[in-house]
């Protein structure tokens, strides 16, 4: 399902002056939308009719009568509620509710935006791989690192790399067989860039995990999972992008460890032995 307001908060940042007026618009009155020509619309967001033609076009519709239809069905199964950063002055209970409604619409979206089809090819692709190797600076890294964890429990050969200079060197080892998983909430991190695009340039398949559909990594990647981010305006950036991305991560895993079936399983479950054993020479 195609979610017209999940789709213009995911591009935001990248639209124009004009554009982003409309979606300010759209976005805090979705409801009076339905009832408006592209005339009125334009009207009301203070832009040109041509310009609102191109808002829809750049959020993947043909026009505005397509892009209506969407916004109609997805208010019919939820309702639009404006979506509010937290503001200096507020109380902790308020900052509170904001952030974990963030975190679930974030969740809600990328659920439902996230394409099937594809999801399959790529855990078809990692069961083949050779070897998993993740790439994440910065807020990525700790995503980067509990991925690799997760596949070396499942028993695929992984690794992860999330220093700058050791990420192109690395990724100049790779070979064909072998998959690169770069991880970028912009989607613009030059050091993760560089690392898919050298990975590629050996021959190995490249996913991309990051919150913006149209950044130079998405685009890079022969295999790309969105997180539908609702933090436009926060303060600090990514807040609810990485429980996405850890899900997505996590759907991943889950597919390939049921896909494992009686092997997998058995695996697991010497692993929980041999974490159980640790935990109980931990507290003698």
């Amino acid at each position: 399902m195609q979610l017209c307001l999940a789709a213009i908060r995911n591009q935001y940042k990248m639209l124009t002056r004009i554009e982003r007026q409309i979606a300010d618009y759209v976005l805090n009155n979705s409801g009076q939308v339905l009832e408006m020509n592209v005339a009125e619309l334009a009207a009301a967001a203070g832009t040109a009719g041509s310009a609102v033609i191109r808002f829809c076009k750049r959020l993947g519709y043909t026009g505005y009568s397509q892009f209506r239809m969407a916004l109609a069905r997805e208010l019919a199964v939820r309702p639009g509620v404006p979506s509010e950063s937290p503001k200096a002055g507020e109380s902790l209970a308020e900052v509170a509710q904001k952030v974990f409604m963030s975190g679930m619409r974030t969740l809600q979206n990328t659920a439902a935006m996230i394409g099937q089809s594809q999801l399959e090819q790529l855990v078809s692709v990692l069961a083949q791989a050779e070897r998993i190797c993740v790439f994440g600076v910065g807020t990525s890294a700790s995503i980067a690192e509990d991925s690799q964890y997760r596949f070396l429990q499942l028993g695929y050969p992984s690794s992860c790399y999330t220093d700058i200079l050791f990420m192109p060197v690395a990724a100049m080892n790779m070979k064909k067989g072998e998959v690169a998983i770069g991880i970028s909430h912009s989607g613009r991190t030059e050091a993760t860039l560089e690392a898919v695009r050298l990975a590629k340039e050996q021959g190995a398949l490249s996913v991309a995990i990051t919150s913006y559909r149209a950044s130079p990594l998405a685009q890079m990647a022969d295999y790309t999972l969105v997180a539908y981010a609702d933090d436009i305006t926060y303060p600090v950036e990514a807040v609810s992008a990485r429980l996405a991305h850890l899900c997505l991560m996590d759907v991943l895993t889950v597919a390939l460890a049921l896909q494992g079936g009686t092997e997998t399983a058995e695996r697991l479950a010497s692993k929980n032995r041999i974490l159980e054993h640790i935990r109980r020479k931990e507290e003698s």
